[in-house]
């Protein structure tokens, strides 16, 4: 399964209902789509109108990560780890860390068999 996701200027993305806004959406809304039940293997193809402009090989691989800049303002993939805030206790940020990895093992020997 496909997901079309639409990317509207460099901060905002949607798809299926959910909109998330931030420095790397397309990210957050990976993470966004699997709370609320999306499968974390399905694909999603992000577009600007009629382009396409990227394209994430399952939303349990795109959850993983997020965008930091490197010491030289570059953008980098790096894995993602959830801020920790009052609300949140590490044990469940780890369980969800967890749940992401193993989707994106099990995705990854999906597609290696």
């Amino acid at each position: 399964m496909t997901i079309r996701a639409e990317l509207t200027g460099s901060t905002r993305a949607s798809a299926a209902g959910i909109t998330v806004t931030g420095h790397a959406p397309i990210t957050r809304l990976c993470r966004r789509l699997i709370e609320a039940g999306h499968d974390p293997a399905a694909r999603l193809e992000a577009y600007r109108g009629n382009t396409l402009s990227l394209r994430v090989r399952s939303i349990g691989e795109g959850a993983a990560l997020t965008v930091k800049d490197s010491s030289t303002g570059r953008p980098r993939f790096v894995s993602y780890r959830a801020e920790t805030c009052a609300a949140a206790s590490q044990t469940a940020q780890t369980e969800v860390a967890a749940t992401l990895v193993r989707s994106a093992v099990t995705q990854a020997t999906r597609e290696a068999a």
